[in-house]
């Protein structure tokens, strides 16, 4: 998974990214360290903040979280398990986040699934 994680950093302007379970567990990061357990477990309750306004306001599936501030934007983004938190400059060129992202979930879930089946 840090492979894949720095596969996806490659060409954008991803500053930090982590992959973290839904629960608030942390499974990996670009940057180790202290903070990464509690960005995860925030970034597992905005997920479920997202996917109950969603349900309540529209009936919808969330797709992905974006918290935006002067210098730097977040984006959450993630599978039935699993998700995908990265920081980048509040100028980045999110489209290309978007993608890169969307390839690194993908390759995450694969692993994964390899590795539950071992």
């Amino acid at each position: 998974m840090t492979e894949t994680l720095e596969e996806m950093h490659k060409h954008t302007d991803i500053i930090e990214s982590y992959v973290i379970r839904k629960d608030g567990l942390i499974l990996t990061s670009s940057n180790p360290g202290m903070k990464n357990h509690r960005i995860a477990a925030m970034s597992a309750s905005l997920i479920e903040i997202g996917k109950k306004t969603l349900e309540d306001v529209g009936n919808d599936d969330l797709k992905r979280v974006l918290i935006t501030g002067d210098k730097i934007q977040i984006i959450i983004m993630g599978s039935a398990s699993v998700a995908l938190v990265c920081s980048l400059d509040s100028e980045a060129n999110i489209g290309m986040v978007f993608l890169k992202m969307k390839k690194a979930l993908e390759k995450i879930a694969i692993i994964l699934k390899e590795a539950y089946l071992d």
